[in-house]
């Protein structure tokens, strides 16, 4: 392992140099437009039944270059590229459940964690979505959807592994580098591959879009590292207060996804037959613009002044033109460049 990508402060020096402000190029974008909110309900690990005050909000905004970005009141976000991303209707049809998971995930250290996870059908537009009991989401695009047909099964765990992730400001891995358990299962009730990590952050990969199963887990190779900035919904430009964000790239080569992990546990996965690996030396990743969600509380029906805001910043991964997506709490959704 070699030392991370920065986003140089030369680099920052010559946009302000050229008169080419954040703000500016910000302001030359269509904001995302909100297709639908949803409220997810949740249980916790080990209920059986689901309890009144235990739901998540849900917003779904589509971008100007047709990607789908959803994200909940936690901050946590889950991206479909344009290709595979239905915008669908806009009246906020109510999801359709579909089965719960109660999911457990081995810790770095050697302890487990124990999570439990509900699945929807998006019915605006077809789309599956998996909420963890701490607001982590991930959306199956509707092509790949699949409904739950019979009596739901547990979830058979597949590997494991543990990986590094530095901080924004940690040159290079050293044995104080934090470690994070991530477990791999596979969702037979609708052929989807369930990435885990320690924290409870999800992604999702549909079994046909993956090379191929694995139960025996080698260790991933790890592909290059970067430090994203993401700025609050109430900073336009960066300041010595905009929060930063380690991030690492691993290739799991028991099936080929790629791995995008931050350095506080969030995950998200490129499947295998849509992930490009770069051969030679990694680039720096770019900066592309910046955007404030909002995301109404389960009570609210309309947006206001009020709204809970989360800034979200935009950057093109230019070793595979990925769009990787973060907000101010380190939410992470990366959109694949391919869609087949």
């Amino acid at each position: 392992m070699t030392r991370r990508i920065v986003v140089s402060q030369l680099a920052l020096a010559v946009l302000l140099g050229g008169l080419v402000s954040l703000k500016a190029q910000d302001s030359k974008v269509k904001p995302p437009d909100c297709r639908h909110g949803l409220t997810l309900k949740y249980r916790k690990a080990g209920e059986d039944d689901f309890k009144p005050n235990q739901k998540y909000s849900v917003e779904c905004y589509q971008e100007e270059a047709g990607n789908g970005l959803y994200i909940s009141q936690s901050g946590a976000l889950s991206a479909v590229p344009k290709g595979l991303f239905k915008a669908g209707q806009s009246k906020g049809t109510d999801p359709l459940f579909q089965h719960g998971l109660d999911l457990s995930v081995r810790k770095a250290d050697g302890k487990t964690a124990k999570f439990a996870a509900e699945v929807f059908l998006d019915q605006n537009n077809g789309s599956l979505i998996y909420v963890v009991e701490n607001g982590s989401i991930a959306v199956v695009p509707p092509s790949y959807a699949r409904t739950t047909k019979e009596k739901p099964k547990n979830a058979p765990l597949l590997y494991g592994m543990n990986l590094k992730a530095r901080k924004h400001d940690e040159k290079d891995f050293t044995k104080d580098t934090r470690k994070y358990g991530i477990d791999v299962f596979v969702d037979n009730n609708n052929d989807n591959v369930i990435y885990l990590s320690e924290t409870g952050s999800i992604a999702v990969v549909p079994r046909a879009l993956v090379n191929k199963d694995a139960t025996s887990g080698k260790e991933p190779d790890w592909a290059y590292g970067f430090s994203l900035k993401a700025r609050s919904a109430s900073e336009k430009d960066d300041t010595k207060d905009t929060k930063r964000y380690g991030v690492e790239v691993f290739k799991d080569v028991n099936n080929g996804c790629m791995i995008y992990i931050t350095e506080n546990g969030n995950l998200s996965v490129i499947p295998s037959r849509l992930a490009k690996f770069l051969d030679g030396k990694s680039k720096d990743p770019e900066r592309k613009r910046g955007m404030s969600l909002k995301v109404r509380k389960i009570d609210e029906k309309t947006f206001s002044d009020t709204t809970r805001a989360f800034g979200v910043d935009v950057y093109t991964d230019e070793n595979n033109s990925n769009v990787i997506y973060i907000s101010e709490v380190g939410g992470l959704g990366v959109a694949s460049a391919k869609t087949e």
